[in-house]
């Protein structure tokens, strides 16, 4: 069984809220956003490639037909400069006329002979070729390349014509030339013979695009879905619930972070858990003193020299049950970063000297030597109340922790900028360096070599009231065993500090073990 966070509100059920997701459209989910653009990229990258390589290939295609029909020409010119040296080899004159040469060509296709008559007395088939057209045929361009391009239009007509002319030659002498002609929707392919094969060469690459979208968005949502199951089971209070690796460095990233997240909640769930029975465990310990000392006083079995006794015993446990409630008060202040200070003007020397005369008597009674090496210090703009908190705090820790017959040190001294350092020395058992930072956190607490055990909020409090104040708190091994805590303040707090009320101060010192 996983552990379960408890919490007040509407509880939500994770596998309701995954139905509802569900149910939600495309747009309203990642996978769904991720599907939609990329199908609309695709869509729109075969829309824009049909588009360009229809025209790109009726025109390559246009460009080969014209190819073919200038080639034709060139044929035709050939094959009667062919005919013509037959006939003036064998006499055999014959009238050639352009319809005995269109079926080379094809419909449409129209011939003009533009040359001294090839038989004598034939007529010369140009009667309908307009004179400008004929105007254009260049000798020089026929020589060179052997055929020439010409600007050709059926009079008339509402549709272009595209014409080629061709040099005819006989026995290596030009004779003049052909100028073949045909509708210019004849030479080029129609877009109905380009479009379909382009739409069904486009459909059969979009589909596998598609199915490789299709997988590539759920490779990539799977990880996110993993990790939102995870987050549900988390949200129903099962803090066992870990996201593995995905393989990408974003995502493994953000695993990481979830997997350290929940491992944080587990384990400030298991404190929480070790802090209510210690703070039980605390509190019917004066609760019950108090009930014991009141009952004898009602029942009047407290004999009259006694009764005095038992009235500050009832009054030491109550002030120790309102020190701890003052703690648990200062660090839910602090975590809600609802904490804050009133900065003034202070003599620390004075502070501890105030310090260590109400703890002298507790380590005497312990039989600790408390000592203390305190230089010249100056006066520093800080929380005089907090300061002498986290000073108390730290003495009442050393005390905690020191055996009896061992030695307590408070040494104070000014720092090169102004602030001051302060460190707070005990000849107990020190503390290991792996768990140097965990001492500092709420709720951690260990017994001591008496067995005794504090609520585990002294020191986190400390470090935290040390930060308010612009300082910090760290932990260090004593010159001669045990363990240091050393505090540096600043010359003075940070600006913006906010004036506090009388009731968020603590009602009293700590007196009782904290860490």
């Amino acid at each position: 069984m996983g552990n379960r966070i408890q919490g007040g509100g509407t509880a939500v059920d994770p596998a309701e809220g995954r139905r509802s997701r569900t149910a939600l459209s495309l747009r309203q989910t990642l996978r769904g956003r991720l599907l939609l653009g990329a199908v609309v990229g695709l869509l729109a990258a075969a829309v824009v490639f049909a588009i360009v390589s229809s025209g790109l290939i009726r025109s390559q295609t246009a460009n080969a037909s014209r190819k073919t029909f200038d080639d034709q020409a060139q044929r035709i010119a050939a094959l009667i400069g062919t005919a013509t040296l037959e006939q003036a080899l064998t006499g055999n004159c014959r009238n050639y006329t352009p319809a005995d040469l269109q079926a080379f060509v094809g419909p449409g296709a129209h011939l003009y002979i533009d040359s001294p008559p090839l038989c004598p007395g034939s007529a010369q088939p140009l009667e309908n070729l307009p004179r400008a057209t004929q105007a254009q045929i260049d000798a020089r361009t026929l020589a060179a390349q052997g055929y020439q391009h010409l600007d050709y239009r059926v009079p008339g007509a509402t549709t272009p014509t595209v014409a080629t002319a061709a040099e005819i030659r006989v026995d290596g002498k030009s004779l003049g030339a052909i100028i073949l002609t045909k509708p210019a929707s004849a030479v080029a392919t129609p877009w109905s013979d380009v479009v379909p094969n382009l739409l069904l060469a486009t459909l059969l690459g979009l589909i596998p695009a598609l199915a490789l979208t299709f997988w590539i968005t759920a490779r990539l949502t799977r990880p996110l879905r993993t990790m939102e199951a995870a987050a549900d089971r988390v949200a129903a209070g099962d803090l066992d619930a870990s996201v593995p690796p995905a393989g990408t460095e974003e995502l493994d990233h953000v695993a990481s972070a979830f997997n350290g997240m929940v491992a944080r909640l587990r384990e400030r769930e298991d404190r929480s858990r070790e802090f209510l029975m210690n703070v039980t465990h605390d509190l019917r310990t004066p609760l019950t003193a108090i009930r014991g000392h009141a009952a004898a006083l009602r029942d009047g079995i407290v004999p009259p020299d006694e009764v005095d006794r038992s009235l500050g015993a009832i009054d030491s446990e109550a002030a120790r049950l309102s020190a701890m409630v003052s703690d648990l008060l200062d660090l839910a202040r602090i975590d809600a970063n609802q904490f804050r200070i009133d900065p003034a003007s202070v003599n620390t020397h004075e502070v501890l000297d105030e310090a260590y005369a109400a703890e002298v008597a507790v380590a005497d009674a312990h039989g600790i030597t408390l000592a203390t090496d305190i230089g010249a210090l100056p006066i520093i703009v800080t929380d005089p109340e907090r300061f002498r908190q986290i000073i108390d705090n730290l003495l009442t820790n050393a005390i905690h922790w020191t055996p009896s017959g061992g030695t307590v040190l408070l040494e104070a001294h000014p720092t090169t900028v102004g602030g001051i350092s302060v460190s707070v020395s005990d000849s107990g058992p020190g503390v290991p360096p792996d768990q140097r930072e965990r001492v500092f956190a709420p709720f951690h607490a260990q017994p001591n070599p008496e067995g005794r055990t504090g609520s585990g909020l002294g020191l986190a409090i400390c470090r935290q009231l040390a930060r308010t104040l612009g300082g910090d708190v760290v932990i260090g091994d004593a010159p001669g065993g045990g363990a240091t805590f050393a505090i540096t303040l600043p010359a003075a707090a940070p600006p913006g500090a906010v004036t506090t009320t009388a009731e968020h101060r603590s009602s009293s010192p700590h007196g009782e073990p904290q860490g």
